[in-house]
């Protein structure tokens, strides 16, 4: 009976050695960063009728990735980011670019973009601490154009006020993202992440009942955003 005992603690602490060891082989996490999020190409530009005059944003983004070998992995990623508008900058080339317009005032929200993504994750160990992941994403790319309220004198006809409401794109996009490890405990490490996605958005914006416009924008989207990772 007692070397029966014996030989069952001993089976369930060699399991549990050999799940341990085998953990430590794996990278699987679960994460949360935060940072800045630069707008580019079309999305950036100031030029009048043709730039989306988004300013520097921030971006708070949760992903989790399971390996089933030490480098590669699948995975989950969301995040949501905002970005301001150029309201001066806008009022002003509105300004000029209507000769009937004395002065431009303008109140602006802001830009709100969403990614839902999914993907493969591949991890490169560089000594017992320092390490990079790699990762290729699809999934939905969701964006909110800002509401804005201006006010408007004109000449001959005076003051005027008008609204232009948001509009909403939803588009499949790709993501590819790499990130820098330092791993401070066996389940905690800092890490540096740098993510890229891109999508063509299409906002229709209404005009009346029946009446309304379709506006299309190229938004490349650069996130640099440090964060902490659970190892599992």
């Amino acid at each position: 009976m007692l070397f029966g005992v014996r030989s069952v603690i001993i089976l369930i602490l060699s399991i549990l050695t050999i799940s341990f060891v085998s953990a430590q082989k794996f990278n699987s996490f679960a994460g949360v960063r935060y940072g800045p999020a630069l707008p580019m190409g079309e999305m950036a530009s100031h030029e009048f009728g043709y730039g989306g005059y988004a300013l520097l944003g921030k971006s708070v983004g949760v992903e989790a990735a399971w390996f089933f070998n030490p480098k590669l992995g699948v995975g989950i990623d969301y995040s949501s980011s905002t970005f301001g508008f150029a309201s001066g900058y806008y009022a002003e080339d509105y300004m000029q670019s209507e000769p009937a317009f004395s002065s431009v005032d303008l109140l602006s929200g802001l830009y709100d973009l969403k990614t839902y993504m999914a993907g493969v994750y591949n991890k490169m160990a560089y000594t017992s601490r320092f390490s990079s992941t790699f990762k290729l994403m699809g999934g939905i790319f969701r964006a909110k154009t800002p509401d804005q309220f201006f006010g408007v004198n004109a000449y001959m006809t005076g003051k005027l006020y008008f609204w232009k409401t948001s509009a909403a794109s939803t588009k499949f996009t790709f993501l590819t993202g790499a990130s820098f490890e330092y791993r401070l405990y066996k389940q905690v490490s800092l890490l540096l992440q740098a993510d890229f996605t891109y999508a063509r958005g299409k906002f229709y914006y209404s005009t009346g009942e029946t009446t309304g416009y379709t506006d299309y924008m190229h938004m490349p989207i650069f996130k640099l955003e440090p964060g902490i990772n659970i190892h599992f």
